[in-house]
């Protein structure tokens, strides 16, 4: 048996390439992408009207890179990330080395994460209503103070609305920044005031930031008052999740808010937390992305831009 390599272009280029000059009897063997071209091995039984000349053929080439994927794995079982999502980020970095020849692991989980998961920014006016939604004490309040901050110091308007009617003390602290930031304060108990102030707000302001109450995920009822004030306005609802939170735990919850339609995870205490597998979860399971990360408690300063790129350095060290 005699054995022939052929490179082309394309497949149908080298496979007329075998046809050629093995004839329909010609054995594939394998086939392969190398550098953008492809590489075909094919096989023939001898026979005596074939006449092969060992000049024509080309050299074995060798195999391409292989990416060994276990430091990758090791990193992303240290952080907690679920299996499901685990694995599907190992085969698409896999994916990734054989098809574009990437052998950087900072590269390949940064590429990976940037074609997985959408990244956004909060200051985005394409979309300017934003909700934010999230568990009692997730840092709601605080994230939305944040950004009316950034807001300011971008030269935009911004106007801060709460339907928050169970906590007296978060709407106070709210309004309080507000007035520090000479930015408006709107309070709303139900859906029609909401709709009737968001109506008005986008006639003066460029940015509207809503906050809504910290509900119970597990409590039907806290759920069917919030799905009411998400239902009334359109915008792009926001998900804050304390990042030390347990994976398993975190996705079930975020599953329940992910029925509204949550554009956005915004990690919260980033800087308390060292394993980060439950926003990697998050994100892999409702397929959500990310417009920031609440770093520590400045609020003129707490709140980072987060990307594919920041995203892989706190996975792989």
């Amino acid at each position: 048996m005699r054995i022939k390599n052929y490179l082309a272009a394309t497949m149908s280029e080298a496979m007329l390439l075998v046809k050629e000059e093995l004839g329909a009897d010609a054995v594939i063997i394998s086939t392969e992408t190398i550098d953008g071209q492809v590489k075909v091995v094919a096989a023939l039984e001898e026979r005596e009207d074939i006449d092969f000349n060992p000049a024509d053929e080309l050299q074995i080439t060798p195999s391409r890179f292989r990416f060994d994927d276990s430091r990758l794995r090791d990193c992303l079982d240290y952080h907690g990330v679920i299996d499901t999502v685990a694995e599907r980020i190992l085969a698409y970095c896999r994916n990734l080395s054989l098809e574009r020849g990437i052998s950087d692991e900072h590269r390949l989980l940064s590429t990976c994460f940037g074609e997985m998961f959408p990244f956004g920014s909060l200051l985005d006016l394409s979309s300017p209503v934003k909700m934010f939604m999230g568990v009692p004490g997730s840092g709601k309040s605080t994230v939305i103070a944040k950004v009316a901050t950034q807001a300011r110091f971008n030269k935009i308007s911004c106007c801060i609305i709460s339907t928050d009617n169970v906590r007296a003390g978060a709407n106070h602290q709210l309004e309080a920044f507000a007035k520090i930031l000479e930015t408006d304060f709107f309070f709303c108990k139900g859906e029609r005031s909401l709709y009737e102030a968001v109506r008005t707000a986008r006639q003066t302001y460029r940015l509207v930031l809503i906050d809504t109450p910290g509900v119970n995920p597990f409590v039907a009822a806290e759920i069917d008052r919030l799905r009411g004030l998400a239902e009334v306005v359109k915008s792009d609802i926001v998900l804050t999740a304390d990042a030390g939170k347990n994976s398993y735990e975190a996705v079930e919850i975020a599953e329940i808010f992910n029925q509204f339609g949550v554009k956005y995870l915004l990690p919260t205490r980033l800087d308390l937390t060292r394993r980060i597998g439950s926003l990697i979860s998050i994100a892999g399971c409702c397929r959500t992305g990310f417009c920031a990360a609440s770093v520590n408690s400045s609020i003129a300063q707490g709140l980072a831009a987060i990307n594919h790129k920041s995203l892989a350095k706190l996975i792989l060290p």
